[in-house]
């Protein structure tokens, strides 16, 4: 650990506290990959299937059938030395550098927010995921609210399509014989279909049903990989049922798990589809533009931004905490760390609390637009709630 720590404040004093992480890829069995991860093998074996999730900045290991030791978990890449250093540890072992005095101790040293970009070949299965007080009493973990926004891409699967929440009649009679009998797929006729656009997304709170299409998308959510699958049958495929029940002891009682209220909202889509907004800031004017694409106004658990830099320019960033930043077109730096989009590897940094909360540079050195995601964890920046907490 001495070696780590030693390691890690070097890197951290020779880059002015922007680290490179690895990029850290995720296998699962029940849908395959399409291939826009950057990965020329994304196949792994029967049994974990597809290289198909893209996971950044995390400090969550997934929660697959087959276990793999340390799957999903973000790890910083070194200059020196041959050490591994999990982005884990060193929030453990720099929290004030890493994330501010202040947000460690309220955060227990913890970035809290998961970041994903799904490369899916097939939709989903229709799924919700815990509330926070069920997914403590049941499986010791957090609650997992999330939200959507789709990626620019020229490949948009077959199916660019989700099914979410659903349609305001229906009951608790209805859905429960569909789990019980668990051998087809007629819970998607419960759910309405929204079309997946690029450059939109959706709000989605636990307890909401739902089922993520085949268009490339750039996910944020608490960090929690618990769930519960509702769909028996996905693309001809049978899920095994205890996928559903997750070690609960009925059908019953994972109907409970459901928010029924926000789930069966007649306006659901109008309050929970997402577009970016633009964030008056001057100084873009002329450089750049700066948008919300998870807007803070809509939750206190993650907030991001979309940054767009013109060729040639640069912008002076400051921010109210640590953030991730993830390239998604052109090539320039971040401090003096050189990024570029589209290549794992060059695209992914962490910007610890002490270089964000000080004016540092993002500069577009590249001949076309540079486009980057930056992502906050909880409480970073504050908005009135347009949500009703239900």
């Amino acid at each position: 650990m001495k070696d780590f720590e030693r390691l890690l404040k070097r890197e951290l004093d020779s880059h002015g506290g922007v680290l490179r992480l690895e990029p850290t890829f995720v296998a699962r069995t029940s849908y395959p990959g399409l291939g826009r991860l950057g990965l020329k093998e994304y196949y792994v074996s029967p049994e974990r299937g597809w290289l198909c999730e893209r996971w950044l900045a995390s400090s969550v290991e997934a929660d697959n059938p087959v276990k793999v030791e340390g799957e999903g978990l973000s790890f910083i890449s070194l200059q020196e030395g041959s050490e591994r250093v999990p982005l884990r540890d060193a929030l453990r072992l720099f929290p004030g550098r890493m994330l501010g005095d202040r947000y460690a101790r309220e955060h227990e040293n913890s970035f809290g927010v998961l970041t994903k970009v799904l490369d899916i070949g097939s939709p989903i299965p229709w799924h919700i995921h815990a509330r926070e007080e069920d997914a403590r009493r049941y499986w010791n973990s957090k609650g997992k609210e999330e939200a959507y926004y789709f990626l620019e891409a020229e490949e948009r699967g077959f199916l660019p399509y989700s099914h979410l929440a659903m349609r305001p009649d229906v009951t608790e009679e209805d859905l429960l014989p569909i789990l019980k009998r668990w051998n087809d797929d007629k819970v998607l006729d419960l759910s309405p279909a929204y079309r997946l656009n690029p450059r939109e997304g959706f709000h989605i709170f636990p307890g909401v049903p739902h089922a993520p299409g085949t268009a490339l998308t750039f996910e944020i959510q608490e960090e929690s990989d618990v769930y519960n699958m509702l769909q028996a049958v996905c693309y001809g495929k049978t899920i095994p049922k205890d996928q559903m029940l997750r070690g609960l002891p009925d059908e019953e009682s994972v109907v409970k798990l459901i928010d029924w209220e926000r789930s069966t909202d007649p306006r659901f889509y109008s309050k929970y589809h997402t577009v970016p907004e633009i964030i008056e800031n001057p100084e873009y004017e002329g450089k750049g533009v700066e948008l919300w694409v998870f807007n803070p106004n809509r939750t206190r658990k993650f907030s991001g931004k979309e940054v767009r830099v013109f060729p040639g320019k640069e912008v002076e960033s400051v921010e109210e905490g640590a953030y991730l930043a993830f390239v998604w077109r052109g090539e320039g730096k971040i401090g003096e760390v050189k990024v570029r989009g589209g290549e794992p590897g060059m695209d992914e940094v962490f910007v610890s609390a002490e270089a964000a909360v000080e004016p540092h540079k993002i500069a577009n050195t590249g001949r076309e637009e540079l486009v980057l995601y930056k992502i906050f964890g909880p409480d970073v920046n504050r908005a009135p709630i347009i949500y009703e907490y239900m």
